[in-house]
Order: C-alpha cells, then structure tokens, then sequence
C-alpha cells in the first residue's frame, strides 16, 4: 500500500473514490441533520416514497447516474444535488491525494480533506435551509485548533523537539477563532444598526471563527471580504434578471431579501486554503509588514 502512494494516478484514483463516498455521508448529513434525524437509523430512503434503498443502488455517483435521477421505486426525482457533492468532493480529494502523493505532506492531507468536507457541508447545507449547525462552525472550531497542535505548519511552523511549534499553532489558531469571529460579529452589529434589522446570523460568525482555527487571523480577514466578492459576483446578475423580468415580490430576488452568507464565507475558505494563503500573505507583508 505505501508503494502505491507514491504514484500519483493511483493516489488520485483513491482520493477520488473516498471523496465520493464522503460526498454521499455528507448528503446523508445535509437532508437528516437540519431536521433533527439520526444519521443512522432509518437506513438510506427514497426522498419520495421513504422505501429503503438497496446498496447496489446507493454507490456515490454511478447510482444517480445509472438510475438518471429518479428514483427507482417510485419514479420520483433525485436532486442533483447528491450527485454534484459527490463529485465535487470526489474530485477535490483526487486533487488533494494526488498533492500528498508529490509532496508527502500528511498534514495537508489530513487537514485538507476534514476542511474540505466541513466547507462544503456548509455550502450545502446553508443554501438549501439558512442554518448553519454548530457541528459544523463551533466542532470545526474546535477541530482547526487540535490540528494547530498536531500540524503547526498549518500556521508556517515547525514541530520540533521542543514543542514550541506547537504552542505557536495553538495560539496562531485560537487567535484565529477570536479576531475572526470578533471581526464578523462587529461588521454584523453595524450593519444591523445601520439597516434597522439583522444582518448576519450567529452561524456566520462562528463559521468565521472555525475558518480562523484553521487558517489564522489572515484567513479569516480573506474571507470576510472574498465572501462579500463571490456574494456580489454570484448575487448581482440574477438580481438584475429578476428586475428586467419584472417579478412579483413574492418570486423575485430584490433588496432586502435574505440570503445565506455561509456559503459564500465558505467558498472564499477553500480558495484561501487551496490556492490564494501564499499571494495573500504576500501581500499583507509588503502592504502592512512594518505595522505587523
């Protein structure tokens, strides 16, 4: 099995399959958790009809695909939903594997695949329902900070003999939790005081606190305004559309209208994490390295 690590196809292939069954637990989570059901009893149902689905039936992605979205005991429809999670975290652990297998880094591979999972579960779970449960925000929190411990160079630091790295990560990440989720929640405040009503729920801000633990005080900051961006870039057209279209209030999309910001947050988080920490440490170096 260790030889097998080494080649990144084969790595790529085992991310891609773990992540799909991750994706398919994830779904499991994303329908039962909101409601208050268990995430082991009943066993798997149709959406439908609640019929019990057979196993054969219930493989992550080549299910859907093969019953084309509809269920076979009733006909009725599967949200594509199931099938882009799967796939998205399918694709995304073979990325993240493939990464392990080049660079050998047992912590980016661990916290990759938990972040990417906890992310993700917010995406979904908070666009499809407004509510961001505290396992996710408050346990990831708590997970980004035992990961600090175990794996500092989450925060650029070593783990040496003497244990000083990880101090440095514990205290990097809970530092994160407090000016990330404190920067949200005054934002939050005076917008709301600004606007007359509320602004920003108490599950965004303690998402931002979960994505501090993991990605510092810098990530947290990244977020904030890399979340409003993708908001704005995601928001806009179909605001404009609804507009051109002339809707009723009832079915339009206008100002004031709600809309979750945790998916958005959570977005901005996986770009950071993945792909944006090193230019945007860069840049806060060179734009405020005296003052820091």
């Amino acid at each position: 099995m260790k030889e097998l690590l080494l080649f990144p196809e084969y790595t790529a292939c085992l991310g891609l399959v773990v992540g799909a069954c991750l994706g398919s637990f994830l779904n499991v989570c994303a329908s039962r958790i909101p409601v208050g059901i268990s995430l082991v009893r009943p066993p798997s149902r149709c959406p439908a009809c609640q019929k019990t689905i057979p196993f054969f039936l219930n493989i992550p992605v080549l299910g859907w695909i093969f019953l084309m979205g509809k269920a076979k005991c009733c006909e009725g429809k599967i949200s594509v939903r199931y099938l882009l999670v799967e796939l998205f975290l399918g694709m995304s652990y073979a990325w993240i594997f493939w990464d392990f297998s080049n660079h050998q880094q047992v912590e980016y591979l661990m916290t990759g695949c938990f972040f990417t999972w906890i992310m993700t579960a917010v995406v979904v779970i908070d666009a499809e329902t407004m509510i961001i449960p505290d396992r996710f925000s408050m346990g990831g929190a708590i997970a980004g900070v035992f990961l600090s411990v175990c794996f500092p160079s989450l925060h650029g630091y070593s783990l040496d003999a003497s244990s000083m790295g990880s101090l440095l990560g514990l205290l990097d990440s809970l530092q994160g939790v407090l000016i990330g989720a404190g920067l949200l929640y005054w934002i939050g405040a005076l917008a709301t005081r600004c606007l007359g009503r509320d602004a920003l729920g108490e599950g965004d801000i303690k998402l931002l606190g979960c994505v501090g633990a993991f990605c510092g005080w810098e990530g947290a900051l990244f977020c904030i305004f890399g979340g409003a961006s993708l908001g704005t870039v995601f928001l806009i057209p179909p605001l404009i559309w609804s507009k051109l279209k002339k809707r009723t209030k009832e079915d339009s999309l206008g100002w004031g209208v709600e809309v979750p910001f945790g998916p958005f947050l959570a977005m901005a988080a996986l770009l950071y994490f993945f792909l944006l920490k090193d230019y945007f440490l860069q840049w806060i170096d060179q734009s405020f390295g005296a003052l820091l």
